[in-house]
């Protein structure tokens, strides 16, 4: 019978660390905002009468959502929200980062600049064939507002009446909006 050796090789030793991800180059935060006041509550972003403002039409209905979000609808079809991703702790860096590796659809990365605070619109809901001339019927946008949190404006105008000017514009609707974000978590 022929003895055998037997060898264990790797025993004790770690694997090797992961590769580095890209190098991004992702906008400052000019002065924190109080994203702590937002995910305490994010109806604390945008108001109504905000909205109403800027041309909503009608009285905006402000619900919470599930965690992390505020709906203010104006009639059954037009609805802005304010949110963000408890499950996902975002900023503005981790963002970026996503991006260069390829989880952000390349269509729909706009980057944008808000009052000095940095922003990507991240999706757009595009018209059907026969109207795209009418503009897309909703939009998103991620707002930096602190280290910790990213802000999440969406629109969903689907070119109906109620959301007056912005009926065929919800992306320029978003910034607007955004406007009004970063004003009410001054404080």
């Amino acid at each position: 019978m022929a003895g055998g050796l037997v060898v264990l090789a790797g025993c004790g030793t770690s694997p090797p660390p992961p590769p580095p991800g890209p190098s991004v180059s992702v906008p400052p935060i000019p002065a924190q905002l109080n994203g702590a006041k937002f995910k305490a509550d994010p109806c604390t972003a945008i108001t109504g009468e905000q909205l109403q403002n800027i041309g909503f039409v009608g009285n905006g209905t402000a619900q919470r959502g599930r965690d992390g979000e505020c709906f203010i609808a104006f009639g059954r079809s037009v609805e802005v929200t304010a949110s963000w991703q408890p499950v996902l702790e975002d900023n503005i860096s981790t963002l970026y980062r996503d991006h260069a590796r390829g989880h952000h659809n390349p269509k729909n990365w706009e980057e944008v600049t808000i009052n000095g605070y940095p922003g990507v619109i991240t999706e757009i809901e595009e018209n059907i064939p026969t109207k795209k001339d009418e503009g897309p019927l909703a939009c998103k946008l991620a707002l930096g507002v602190d280290d910790s949190t990213l802000v999440y404006v969406g629109a969903n105008t689907r070119g109906r009446a109620e959301a007056g000017p912005w009926q065929n514009d919800p992306c320029g609707a978003v910034k607007k909006i955004a406007e009004f974000v970063i004003d009410n978590l001054r404080s």
